[in-house]
């Protein structure tokens, strides 16, 4: 296969890269990016695995010999069904503006169809119009709004008698649990998904009639010493059909990041900005967004 300027492109399997070559095409197809995402053969080879990538699926491009760019693929059986995640695409500076995200892009879509995937999902800086462009052309779709956010510190008194709301009970449980209640949203970013997350806090929300009105699903980490060094929001949501919808998200929300008291990084990772209710209790509570996303979801079958 050749371009227009006669330069040789080659798709490969990444399965058939040396971890050298693969680790070379992640640092240049992410050279320039909005955050540093380099990485070394030490961080990468872990990464593979921790996020389900499949180097068989997974493919690399090379033009005229040379590493230009690449798209890893996750492939991960949820509740009977095959999920498919585009865990990176990258293209080096020298052969951007060249179609070739495009090309890599319908090449992944039809390897996640061929392996069998209902969905493809992905999540893409939502500036990154060059980016969506590619990825739209491969059957991918906007679905959803996501946040990264973040405040140190404990909660000062003002944010605290603002983030006061109706007690409701509350109740801890395992994320596959949440799964299963009738609102809780499939459709999440894969670094966000529960089943990436088995040991993580999930939190229920009773109404007065003692029905689930909300949930979270949150991670927690603690120093040596035992002591609470973060707490990272993963999902929110409130049944979209209770009357009082806000009012038991933001429970949720406060039961996930109390005790307010405690001085410790509070986050978000790919939350959805699906509920307007989310983004306005982060604001008063003075979180700072780090960046944002879309969630895209290409229906394969």
């Amino acid at each position: 296969m050749t371009t227009a300027d006669n330069s040789k492109v080659e798709i490969r399997s990444l399965a058939d890269c040396t971890f050298n070559q693969a680790v070379e095409l992640w640092n240049l197809g992410f050279s320039g990016y909005y955050s540093d995402m380099s990485t070394t053969l030490e961080k990468f080879i872990p990464r593979l695995g921790q996020e389900s990538i499949r180097p068989g699926l997974s493919v690399a491009a090379f033009v005229d010999g040379e590493p230009a760019g690449f798209v890893l693929i996750a492939l991960k059986r949820v509740g009977g069904i095959d999920l498919a995640w585009n865990g990176g695409t990258g293209v080096s500076p020298k052969h951007r503006g060249k179609g070739l995200a495009k090309r890599l892009m319908k090449e992944a879509a039809t390897i996640m169809r061929d392996s069998g995937a209902a969905k493809g999902l992905l999540e893409v800086v939502q500036h990154n119009a060059g980016a969506i462009a590619a990825y739209e052309s491969a059957g991918f779709q906007i679905r959803d709004g996501l946040i990264g956010a973040k405040r140190t510190g404990p909660f000062p008194e003002d944010i605290l008698e603002a983030s006061h709301v109706k007690s409701y009970p509350i109740g801890n449980v395992k994320p596959h649990q949440i799964a299963k209640l009738p609102f809780f949203r499939e459709e999440t970013a894969w670094s966000s998904a529960w089943f990436n997350h088995p040991e993580a806090d999930g939190v229920l929300v009773f109404d007065q009639n003692g029905d689930v009105g909300a949930y979270a699903i949150a991670k927690r980490r603690y120093g040596e010493d035992g002591k609470l060094l973060s707490i990272t929001l993963l999902q929110c949501a409130a049944d979209p059909a209770h009357p009082e919808r806000k009012q038991l998200l933001h429970a949720a929300l406060t039961a996930v990041f109390s005790p307010f008291e405690e001085d410790c990084m509070r986050m978000t990772d790919n939350t959805s900005t699906s509920d307007p209710a989310l983004t306005e209790w982060l604001e008063a509570a003075r979180f700072e967004t780090v960046y944002t996303q879309y969630l895209m979801i290409a229906e394969l079958k």
